[in-house]
């Protein structure tokens, strides 16, 4: 879990569960509740433990919208591959089942809709097939709109642990807990109105190529400050709000720069990000890093969405016996070696001729091509990657990070 909130209010659901039979007795009365407002889940056990919840339909539906929304952004995914890992032991597919979410056709009831006296009738059986593995997802109500869902109780720990995310105060809005959700710059300027929008196209044209572009965590009292700027500025140009917004925009590109340290901060929760144009003059600085010692790879892509990922051949070997043991994946194919490793695979090439092609690579992933870059070291040895994104993050959740740490 997150944070000690989340845990503590996953223990009172656990202890306050409902036995079966006193759960279908009282289902009318929970769903007349949601309907009058009372958004209360119903919480079923099986006298050992939580394996059903009854939730509001609006309640189910804003969930599905975040997961989805997390989904069609490849950094966003990778992250809730690495979260629902890390603190559920749960793959994102498996999430993206248990809510019913369809990612190839938006949001759909992916489950059969019921009344209230058949959900009541049907419980047992939910319950039985939620224990054998399998998905219980169900939709209640009378008329043509369901009014509640039935679901795994696994799928509402994560809809409470992200509800309670970011809600411990803390004056902080860089990237001080890796499990906090964060933000482009530009995302956050493009939620604010006009004025943010301007402001941080002006910074990003000023800006020294081959800065990283770190994803910050914002509270949600400081956004609400923002937007009383921006909405502030709109009506008076060049006045105090204008200023003080300005000023602040400023401060947030140098934190995201790592030009200014901020406390109790060792490790982004985010890798940084690099435009397409500004890699060549940062290569050497990045490979330099790499040498030091650093894991985190390097986002690189085209007007700020990510395309490829700049690691060391180091973590690549280990993503491509993944793939191997996988056999690929829908999202990626059997990861190459380069030669001589494989005879067929991509030419190895020398560091001063790969900085080189990186824009045409570049240029070929955001075309969907499977195009890719082997960087040698001195030595004619394999050091640095380069490759499609999608294809590191199909086989990063199947790591064996424990094992990689020992």
């Amino acid at each position: 879990m997150p944070d000690d909130t989340s845990a503590a209010v996953v223990n009172e659901f656990e202890a306050e569960s409902w036995p079966l039979e006193a759960a279908a007795d009282s289902l009318h009365s929970v769903i007349d509740g949601f309907q009058d407002g009372d958004t209360r889940p119903l919480v079923i056990g099986d006298g050992d433990q939580p394996v059903l919840v009854v939730l509001a339909i609006a309640d189910l539906a804003d969930f599905r919208a975040r997961i989805a929304e997390l989904l069609a952004n490849p950094v966003d995914a990778g992250w809730l591959r690495y979260y629902l890992r890390s603190h559920f032991d749960m793959s994102s597919e498996r999430l993206i089942e248990l809510l019913g979410v369809d990612t190839d056709h938006g949001l759909s009831s992916l489950a059969s809709q019921v009344n209230v006296e058949q959900a009541a009738v049907l419980l047992p059986d939910h319950l039985r097939r939620t224990e054998a593995g399998g998905n219980p997802l169900m939709l209640i109500g009378d008329g043509m709109m369901a009014t509640a869902a039935l679901l795994a109780f696994p799928a509402f720990q994560v809809l409470l642990a992200m509800d309670n995310e970011g809600k411990v105060e803390d004056d902080s809005c860089a990237h001080d807990d890796e499990e906090k959700p964060t933000t482009p710059l530009e995302v956050l300027a493009d939620r604010l109105g006009p004025v943010a929008t301007q402001l941080v196209a002006q910074i990003n044209a000023g800006r020294e190529p081959g800065l990283p572009r770190y994803e910050l965590h914002f509270e949600d009292d400081l956004v609400e400050h923002l937007r009383d700027l921006e909405n502030r500025a709109e009506k008076a140009p060049g006045g105090g709000a204008y200023d003080e917004l300005n000023d602040l925009l400023h401060q947030f590109d140098q934190m995201r720069s790592g030009l200014v340290e901020v406390e109790d901060d060792d490790d982004p929760a985010e890798a940084p990000y690099l435009e397409a144009a500004d890699l060549k003059a940062a290569f050497p600085d990045l490979r330099d890093n790499f040498r030091r010692g650093s894991d985190d790879p390097y986002l690189i892509g085209l007007d700020g969405r990510p395309l490829a990922g700049l690691i060391t051949f180091d973590l690549y070997e280990e993503l491509q016996k993944v793939s191997v043991e996988l056999d690929g994946t829908d999202e990626a194919p059997v990861l190459p070696l380069p030669q001589p490793r494989w005879e067929h695979g991509p030419r190895l090439l020398p560091f001063d001729a790969a900085v080189e092609v990186c824009d045409a690579v570049i240029e070929d992933i955001s075309n969907g091509e499977a195009s890719m870059v082997f960087v040698a070291d001195e030595d004619g040895e394999p050091e640095l990657v380069l490759a499609p994104l999608v294809w590191l993050w199909a086989y990063v959740d199947h790591l064996d990070l424990e094992g990689a740490e020992a």
